[in-house]
């Protein structure tokens, strides 16, 4: 009776080993389909965009046909952003991490420029940037411009309409802030906990008409954490319905040596 009391016992263990290896395979066989599917997909979107950019560059192209194809570059241009966030979430799921270059840069000039980049596709969105202190660092511009992106398109998907977004830039001794804040509908706590795990879908009880769709995968805001986090930073949230919302990102303004 011993003896089949642990031979039932070993193959209790054997099946449950069996099947934790074979779940975390399926899994990385998952995001291994995703990277491939991503890298697959960055060649035909580059040439639908480089086509469209060549039309609108051209003098011949008169209305509506110039409209159709303005449309067909946004397009391209933002599918080829979400496929980059897929490729991002894929790295960092497989082990490899988001690799950053370091290299000396002014982090006012890299806001002002993403907020010039999504002021033109938001008009009706006012976007007002202050800043103060010292704002050099040695930072992975790209990168930097990437998370920007993510956290201040977020405030304006998310803000009620008619309202400002404020960037707010600090220069600290150590530190620089980046400082995104918006009115409208507070994230519900549900929802604030755990807001830059991957595929944490975020729902505004905006009309989806308003500024665009208002729902979304989560992988933006995952990606400005994993970039904030390979620069030795980090990322807050503070949400409140007095308070709006504010999203703090917080970078070192040199790389940390390694602990030995």
């Amino acid at each position: 009776l011993e003896d089949l009391t642990r031979f039932n016992e070993a193959i209790d263990q054997a099946l449950a080993e069996s099947m934790d290896k074979y779940n975390e395979e399926l899994a990385q066989s998952k995001e291994m389909f995703l990277a491939i599917l991503g890298h697959d997909l960055r060649l035909p979107l580059g040439a639908i965009y480089t086509s469209a950019a060549f039309m609108l560059e051209s003098a011949e192209l008169e209305e509506p046909p110039r409209a159709l194809a303005s449309r067909i570059a946004q397009s391209a241009k933002r599918t080829n952003d979400r496929v980059g966030d897929l490729l991002d979430f894929t790295r960092t799921r497989l082990g490899a991490g988001i690799p950053v270059v370091r290299a000396d840069m002014s982090l006012d000039e890299v806001v002002r420029d993403v907020v010039d980049e999504i002021t033109a596709a938001h008009p009706e969105c006012p976007i007002h940037v202050d800043s103060h202190g010292a704002l050099r660092g040695a930072w992975d511009r790209g990168r930097i411009s990437q998370a920007l992106g993510n956290l201040i398109g977020n405030a304006v998907q998310h803000g009620s309409v008619g309202s400002v977004v404020a960037v707010e830039i600090r220069g600290g001794a150590e530190l620089v802030s980046v400082v995104v804040h918006n009115y409208g509908a507070p994230i519900p706590p549900d929802q604030l906990d755990g807001i830059f795990n991957p595929m944490k879908s975020r729902v505004s009880p905006r009309v989806p008409s308003e500024r665009g769709p208002t729902g979304s995968l989560g992988l933006g805001l995952y990606i400005a954490e994993r970039i904030a986090s390979a620069h030795g930073g980090r990322i807050d949230v503070k949400s409140s319905p007095q308070g709006g919302t504010t999203f703090t990102m917080y970078l070192p303004r040199v790389e940390k040596p390694a602990e030995r």
